[in-house]
């Protein structure tokens, strides 16, 4: 016989008045209800384990009609979340999460046109009534978080001027005619107006839990992990996935909506097991112990840096992308990345004027890392300078990279074992197939004649290209846009030179060069450089600071 427990956000009582059979261990009362404990996953709140770490929300998947959860000793589900009474299936240990009468979320795209610092009133104030005057209703919208931990403030809030409200998808053509029409930089803001719906059913043996909107999860034992079968594999947890494997994580997973009213898992984690996870799948776990402090660090600066900045109308504060940081769950974890980010708990690289760096770092800047500016746009930042990847780390600009190319010189990045197909490359393709490539953007061209870089940044790579071909030629900019569409590049460090009817690209790096050389930081741990040697040689103005 099936028995099935309805939670309704206002009691757990009225359960246990109407004589529900319920196996359960009950936890203390929680005055927080489960209406605003979703609330909270939407909100850029940050919270801390009793351990005194950071409490993190990552996307496993979405877009799914059916989730399934195992654990070796059983998962216990709480639908009030943490410290709501806790509920244990009878006669079953996998619970099956579907769903019933679901509905979408509303999300506007605004068009922003200017952004501010938090402090910036004076700013702030003039460009409403800037835009108002130009016959638009302008709104604020402040992002970002701060919070305070050992008397060092840490402040990532930006106040974006936004216009123009639209239906969901159409704002980025909104924000290209706004940007044409008054040459300003744009950028899409998206506004959760209406939270998606429904109830979340899940049902284990003879128990069935039906709750609205979101339902808690944690292994029976807090030492295990929770299984969440058939997540898509090097997506993170896109439909798109080729492939899909069982995997298990750390903490608790909840079940809630995606903004098109399907299924999305996530994962509610402590920072070091999330870091565990995380160094492994971002720097070979065998490289110096130095060179894995520095990533560590990095890792968990780029990761609070983020927070309240990303997924503004997802119901979890970083996706596991590469858009965010790649996340695989547990059992990714390797000894001596672990132990990097234990010996450096706590530590993030700030700004010397405050607040923490904005992280970037590549695999293989092959030689002089990039200006921020030059591979994404924007304001440049003075933290993320290109620079000769050498021991004098100067300031200095390619003028001739063919010239650069032919030099080994003394760079970091050259050293490392790995540094074999990445510190220095050749990549050819065949007119033909360069053609094809460029007809799915641009059919207009016709066949491809030629590639003439038209700027280069100060390490020499192209940040816009002529694509010549016998009936128009286009001028194509940005990083992942011109390595996409010319083949797959390794970098964009690179000279082309046409031979037969093919084209032979000799370049340098891999990725886009901005900020740390992990390749490079392998080569400078090898020569007993320590971590703050190796941030410090990377992000210039900046210093190592122990927030927890």
């Amino acid at each position: 016989m099936l028995r099935t427990l309805v939670v309704a956000a206002i009691s757990w009582v009225l359960a246990f008045a109407l004589g529900f059979a319920i196996t359960s261990r009950l936890a203390s009362a929680d005055e927080t209800s489960a209406t605003d404990k979703l609330r909270i996953l939407y909100s850029t709140r940050f919270t801390f384990t009793d351990d005194g770490l950071p409490l993190i929300t990552v996307e496993v998947m979405s877009g799914k009609k059916e989730v399934t959860l195992s654990a070796k000793s059983g998962v216990r589900v709480r639908p009030d979340g943490e410290g709501g009474a806790a509920v244990d299936a009878e006669g079953g240990s996998t619970w099956t999460i579907t769903a019933e009468g679901t509905k979408p979320a509303v999300i506007t795209d605004w068009t922003v046109v200017e952004t501010f610092g938090p402090e910036d009133a004076t700013g702030i104030t003039a460009a409403l009534a800037r835009w108002k005057e130009r016959g638009y209703e302008p709104r604020q919208f402040d992002i970002g978080t701060v919070f305070g931990v050992d008397g060092e403030v840490i402040d990532t809030r930006e106040t974006r001027i936004a216009i123009d409200p639209v239906a969901m998808g159409k704002g980025a053509a909104r924000a290209a005619d706004i940007a044409k029409k008054f040459g300003v930089t744009t950028a899409v803001h998206q506004e959760l107006v209406k939270r998606p719906s429904g109830t979340i059913v899940a049902k284990a043996g003879g128990t069935v839990i039906k709750n609205p909107s979101v339902l808690w999860f944690v292994p029976a034992k807090s030492a295990e992990t929770i299984t969440v079968a058939n997540v898509p594999v090097g997506t993170g947890g896109s439909q798109l996935a080729t492939s899909k494997e069982d995997r298990r994580y750390w903490g608790a997973i909840y079940v809630t909506f995606d903004r098109e009213g399907s299924l999305l898992v996530a994962n509610a984690v402590s920072e070091d097991k999330l870091l565990a996870g995380l160094v492994p799948a971002e720097m070979y776990p065998d490289a110096p112990a130095a060179a894995l402090e520095a990533q560590a660090i990095a890792a968990r600066t780029e990761l609070l840096q983020k927070i309240g900045r990303r997924n503004l109308t997802d119901p979890f504060l970083l996706c596991s992308t590469q858009q965010c940081q790649v996340y695989a769950g547990a059992g990714k974890e390797d000894p001596r990345t672990t132990a990097a980010v234990q010996a450096t708990r706590g530590t993030v690289l700030l700004r010397d004027g405050g607040g923490m760096v904005d992280i970037r770092y590549s695999a293989a800047c092959g030689g002089h890392s990039e200006d921020n500016d030059v591979i994404w746009g924007g304001e440049a930042d003075p933290t993320l300078r290109g620079r000769s990847d050498t021991p004098t780390g100067s300031r200095s600009k390619v003028t001739d990279v063919g010239d650069f190319l032919d030099a080994t010189g003394d760079a970091w990045c050259s050293k490392p074992k790995q540094a074999k197909g990445r510190f220095r490359w050749t990549q050819t393709i065949s007119r033909d197939d360069l053609t094809a490539r460029v007809a799915v953007d641009y059919p207009e061209i016709g066949r491809v004649k030629a590639l003439v870089p038209q700027a280069r940044g100060s390490s020499g790579r192209v940040s816009k290209i002529a694509i010549q071909g016998d009936k128009r030629t286009v001028e194509v900019s940005g990083d992942l846009n011109i390595r996409r569409l010319l083949g797959g590049l390794k970098s964009t460090l690179f000279e082309v030179k046409t031979e037969g009817d093919s084209f032979v690209f000799r370049g340098a790096g891999f990725g886009h060069g901005v900020g740390m050389c992990q390749l490079g930081a392998i080569g400078m741990a090898s020569a007993g450089k320590t971590h703050g040697q190796i941030l410090s040689h990377y992000y210039r103005g900046t210093h190592l600071h122990r927030l927890y």
